[in-house]
């Protein structure tokens, strides 16, 4: 990929986001409280307890939720397009099929989420995070926007990565110990022998 089509890839992926955080601001209701379909479209939630909340597709689009606690919270099909994680504690959640389009999810703690079937695509950051135990089969972590999803120095132990896109992902320093990888697609776009465990075979 040369340098113009990067610069015009992420011209237009920061013109999405911008476009999409900034449209029905107004609808928004930060104060209503958690629940199926809420729309705390950029609110602040940042240092709450939201633990065990359910907030199936909940509009979450641009929402801090950094420091949160959301440990077994039902996040399952919510958009969480460009929303902010960083340190969050996402342990045992269901995220499955959620939108995560260019969240930060630096240094939350994901251990043990379901996230199977989710979009983590178009830069969303994982560096740094805790993916012990997580379910990641079929989820999209390929990044055809920027160089590369970053999950550098990510813990990836026992996680299950089964049929998941991680094509161009930057997997520097993560560790990959007991991960499953059986039919994923591995950064260098190769697909992943039904016998793959602690890599790619």
């Amino acid at each position: 990929m040369n340098l113009t089509t990067v610069l015009k890839r992420t011209s237009i992926y920061a013109a999405t986001v911008v476009l999409s955080l900034g449209a029905t601001t107004a609808n928004a209701a930060c104060s209503d409280p958690a629940i199926p379909f809420v729309n705390w479209k950029q609110c602040d939630k940042s240092d709450w307890n939201l633990n065990g909340a359910d907030l199936r597709v909940a509009e979450l689009r641009g929402t801090h939720f950094m420091r949160a606690l959301l440990r077994g919270a039902n996040l399952e099909g919510a958009n969480l397009l460009g929303a902010r994680l960083t340190g969050a504690d996402l342990s045992g959640a269901d995220m499955s099929g959620a939108n995560l389009w260019g969240s930060d999810l630096r240094n939350a703690n994901l251990s043990g989420a379901d996230m199977s079937g989710a979009d983590m695509s178009g830069g969303a950051k994982l560096l740094g995070a805790n993916l012990i135990g997580a379910d990641l089969s079929r989820a999209n972590l390929s990044d055809a926007w920027l160089p590369g999803l970053n999950l550098s120095n990510a813990n990836l132990t026992n996680t299950d990565l089964s049929g998941a896109n991680l094509s161009d992902a930057n997997l520097s320093g993560a560790n990959l110990s007991g991960v499953n990888l059986s039919g994923a697609t591995w950064i260098d776009g190769r697909t992943c022998s039904s016998d793959s465990f602690n890599g790619c075979k």
